[in-house]
């Protein structure tokens, strides 16, 4: 190889890189390629990455093509872009080429902006003023914005515990516990970021409501007429109003029509069963219509109140007149292309406002200025030249999207605020079970069941301790006590034995302290093996291992305890045995008293009087 591709082969290994050197065969030419593989970090995962580099086999010269990279290009790939260990991926050391730590740190970075974001929220949310009626609603609208961005901020900083909790189980060794909840905390940020366009659009959404209100009564004024004048009609008809006419009225497509005249007056399925019909002539048609879409209402299709679908018509209508009326008062300014047909359908209009051979021509006009995107911008731009008409414009189309926003009120707030609650609770489940399944390599792999093996044997070796230390400590208290039998109040070592006896009571009190430790010990160690939480099984290994210690100290006090109790009573015995001898000796029997006794006597009367 050249002495560049040597050194470049010896870099890509530094760095991680995947390298292989191999014979190609170009076409033409017979090229050494070297090959560099490895797993690149991108923004959501890790993804192959190879680059090749190739020289001529007989000169030695680099060689380039579109299937290989030029020296230096590949060079520059490698030194710039860090690669992720196979290894550690695979062993769960690194996520997406990152370790523990690293998580931690860019979720703490993420909960900050989250942080940021929602004190931006508040500052905003707490400037509103809801003194107004419209100030009210926008109080209302960014309060339940608030309340999601406070629960969403609170799902990001329960998964950066959780996932520091991971951090301090596994000791920074495994990053699949933490990589696990990195969805939870994209989610509350995405969801923060909304609502805080949801409190910053309170106000101008409660304007365009309040802007809709109108139109909306106005639409179901108009409904309520309709109605009216065509009762008036059936009657004077000599006929009863039915779902059917009504259904003529509002001009229902067949397939509908049917489906409500069978809700209305009710029907016989084609199993036979007779359903009853929900309808009454005597109340109002369109609240019995509104009360039909509703109950059709399901996951896949949303049925609005009738009188909204009548204002939506009726701003869009307003939407357009106000749109013909500014391209017309800007019309003679209109540059770039579409300019003269703009001219020509302006001028048709104005001399047949209203026409129907303009129709397609008011069309033109209104969707010049009602799409500026499609205009380059230029209503945007004239719209100095008549702001007049642009403020007309501008209000009714605030108008018809409050009409919208009314229709969201109904379903669509509560139908995405469920989503998105839905999309965290999965993700918080999804960050626990990411745990779960992590945890349950970690045990498979074998470092888990290592340690576990590790600290179940220290568990197991300080308790066994511990009760070693009781059995044997009860039995010196039992020898003491026996000690403390042996004397008498008249001995002149009976005190110190008494007391030895009473330390070696407290002291055996001292190791069932310490038993009793070990067992709750033992209980809190049981319940954390059962949860999998090794750290916290390692720290009760370690209190019981300090119950061990105390309980073996407490009993080598008992054991000297029991050896002075045994050293004074024994020497309180001898010296009472002295004595009693000594006493025998220097007291004669009486001649009166052993004259009557029979022979054997003696010994007895002899023993009582050196009893006393």
């Amino acid at each position: 190889m050249p002495k560049n591709a040597v050194g470049l082969v010896h870099e890509a290994e530094q760095l991680g890189w995947d390298v292989r050197v191999e014979r190609r065969w170009t076409g033409r030419l017979w090229v050494r390629a070297a090959v560099f593989s490895g797993l690149v970090m991108v923004r959501a995962g890790v993804e192959e990455t190879e680059h090749v580099c190739a020289w001529n086999e007989a000169t030695g010269k680099f060689v380039a093509s579109a299937s290989t990279g030029g020296f230096k290009a590949v060079r520059e790939a490698i030194k710039t872009v860090r690669v992720a260990s196979r290894e550690q991926e695979a062993t769960g050391r690194t996520v997406w080429g990152r370790d523990a730590a690293e998580w931690i740190r860019q979720m703490d970075d993420a909960v900050t902006k989250v942080t940021a974001a929602l004190s931006d929220a508040r500052d905003v949310f707490d400037a509103l003023d809801g003194s107004t009626p419209t100030g009210v609603r926008a109080v209302e609208l960014a309060s339940a914005a608030h309340t999601e961005a406070k629960t969403a901020k609170r799902s990001a900083t329960d998964a950066v515990t959780a996932a520091r909790a991971w951090l301090a189980e596994t000791n920074g060794d495994d990053a699949r516990g933490c990589a696990s909840w990195r969805r939870a905390i994209v989610l509350a940020g995405q969801h923060v970021k909304e609502a805080e366009k949801t409190i910053a659009d309170a106000v101008a959404r409660a304007e365009r409501e309040a802007l809709a209100a109108p139109i909306i009564e106005e639409a179901q004024g108009r409904l309520i007429a309709r109605e009216a004048q065509w009762r008036r009609e059936v009657a004077e008809a000599g006929r009863k109003p039915s779902a059917r006419g009504y259904a003529g009225l509002i001009v229902m497509f067949e397939n509908s029509s049917r489906e409500w005249c069978a809700w209305f007056d009710g029907h016989t399925d084609y199993d036979g069963v007779t359903h009853p019909g929900h309808g009454d002539p005597s109340r109002s048609f369109v609240a019995q219509y509104d009360a039909w879409r509703k109950s059709k209402r399901s996951d896949r299709s949303v049925y609005y109140p009738s009188r909204y679908t009548s204002a939506a018509l009726i701003a869009g209508d307003r939407v357009d007149a106000a749109a013909v009326v500014f391209t017309l008062a800007v019309a003679d300014r209109i540059e770039g292309r579409g300019a003269e047909a703009l001219r020509k359908a302006a001028a048709a209009v104005r001399k047949n406002p209203q026409g129907f051979g303009t129709s397609n021509d008011r069309k033109h006009l209104a969707d010049w200025s009602k799409y500026p995107h499609n205009s380059f911008g230029e209503p945007t731009r004239l719209a100095e030249r008549a702001p007049v008409e642009w403020a007309a414009l501008e209000t009714a189309q605030a108008a018809y999207h409050g009409v919208r926003d009314f229709e969201h009120a109904l379903y669509w707030d509560a139908h995405n605020a469920g989503e998105r609650a839905k999309a965290r609770s999965g993700a918080d489940r999804a960050g626990l079970a990411g745990c779960d399944k992590a945890r349950a390599e970690r045990a498979a792999s074998g470092r888990t069941a290592a340690a576990w093996e590790t600290a179940v044997e220290r568990l197991t070796t300080a308790r066994s301790r511990v009760y070693a230390a009781v059995v044997l400590a009860a039995g010196d208290l039992d020898r003491a006590r026996a000690c403390g039998e042996r004397v008498r109040e008249d001995d002149a070592l009976a005190g110190d034995v008494w007391s030895a006896v009473r330390s070696c009571e407290e002291a055996y009190d001292d190791v069932n302290r310490a038993k009793r430790d070990a067992a709750h010990y033992e209980e809190s160690a049981e319940t954390y093996r059962a949860a999998g939480a090794l750290s916290d099984f390692v720290a009760e290994c370690a209190r019981m291992e300090e119950a061990a210690v105390r309980a073996e100290s407490a009993r080598e006090e008992t054991l000297d305890l029991y050896a002075c109790a045994f050293e004074d009573s024994a020497t309180a015995v001898e010296n009472r045995r002295r004595l009693q001898a000594s006493t025998a000796s220097d007291r004669p029997v009486p001649d009166e008293v052993t004259a009557d006794l029979k022979p054997g006597d003696e010994v007895a009367v002899s023993s009582r009087e050196v009893g006393g």
